[in-house]
């Protein structure tokens, strides 16, 4: 029988919100640890490539794994938590469908006491406190992607007299990991160039994948047909390059706009092979995030060490001009 060593914390600091009451420390082994996966859509590209950082450290580490697929079903997730519990997971990774579904999630985690940590999209437990988090830092990503639009904007002469610019964004606003991207863009495209809020047209994709943003941008485009150039903002690849197909559909002139994609993924890639030099994107480390979140939970069983509240890994820009100095594997 697996012996944990329990303990509770009289005075909550800072710091104690990384290190949330679960069984800790110095784990006494006497089988392999389990380790689980959650997601909330094992299908898409970028979490298909997070899943195989998991499994990669899972392996190096010698431990036994269970991953699960909600497929964007939020009661699926929840029974997806109770089913690994069941098998007797020892520690929880989670994209959560939902963030409203956070506290009940870290119930079901503390109530056997395994801990838990969030990748890509943050939860917070009844208290409103956050749990452990990996993911990218999601304002300075959107800014980062803001500054890159705004320098190609500048030397692509978009702000030319009698020209109308817009920027469209496909948001969901309802997730707070991925509208921050969003804000994140908005504020480097509003520093770096002649735009007021009113050219930013922002309009909600229920899942933000690729083919929910195809209506959202079609409807966007054929609101607005005095714009003579577009600005795209992407919260994923999908976000910036579901608008292109629909500008092409619309016969609508490429070289008149510019799109940054988020994550990096094959789409990404195929982007870049296309005749056209509309698409940037900035490329994003899903599996070494996977990687992290195995890492800190494993140290933290089996050595006591606290989890850092948040663990960040940044992006990179990458154009149709170096594109080919880096991987696409996802």
């Amino acid at each position: 029988m697996k012996k944990c060593l329990m303990f509770f914390v009289v005075c909550l600091s800072i710091a104690s919100f990384a290190m949330p009451l679960f069984a800790t420390g110095q784990k006494e082994e006497e089988g392999k640890l389990k380790f689980a996966y959650v997601s909330k859509m094992l299908t898409h590209p970028w979490f298909i490539e997070e899943e195989k950082g998991i499994k990669a450290r899972v392996e190096k580490l010698g431990l036994d794994y269970v991953g699960v697929d909600a497929n964007l079903d939020d009661e699926a997730l929840m029974q997806a938590v109770d089913n690994v519990i069941g098998q007797g997971a020892d520690a929880l990774m989670i994209v959560v469908t939902q963030q409203s579904l956070g506290p009940a999630v870290v119930d079901k985690a503390r109530e056997v006491g395994i801990p838990i940590i969030t990748i890509d999209d943050t939860i917070m437990d009844s208290d409103g406190n956050p749990i452990p988090h990996v993911g990218l830092p999601t304002v300075e990503t959107g800014i980062m992607g803001g500054h890159a639009l705004a320098k190609l904007a500048k030397e692509r002469n978009f702000f030319a007299p009698g020209n109308v610019v817009k920027v469209m964004q496909i948001d969901m606003s309802f997730l707070s990991v991925v509208h921050d991207r969003t804000v994140g863009y908005k504020q480097a495209l509003m520093e770096d160039l002649p735009l007021k809020d009113e050219d930013f047209i922002v309009q909600d994709s229920k899942t933000g994948m690729f083919e929910e943003n195809l209506p959202v941008a079609s409807a966007i485009l054929n609101a607005n047909p005095d714009v003579t150039h577009w600005i795209v903002t992407g919260i994923n690849d999908d976000g910036a390059i579901a608008p292109l197909r629909i500008f092409e559909e619309n016969g609508f002139p490429l070289e008149n706009v510019l799109a940054c994609g988020l994550g990096g993924y094959i789409m990404s890639y195929e982007e870049f092979q296309k005749s056209h030099n509309s698409y940037i994107v900035t490329k994003l480390r899903p599996f070494a995030e996977g990687e992290a979140a195995v890492q800190i939970l494993y140290d933290y069983i089996t050595e006591g060490k606290k989890m850092p509240k948040e663990t960040l890994v940044p992006g990179v820009i990458v154009t149709k001009e170096n594109y080919k100095d880096y991987e696409f594997t996802f």
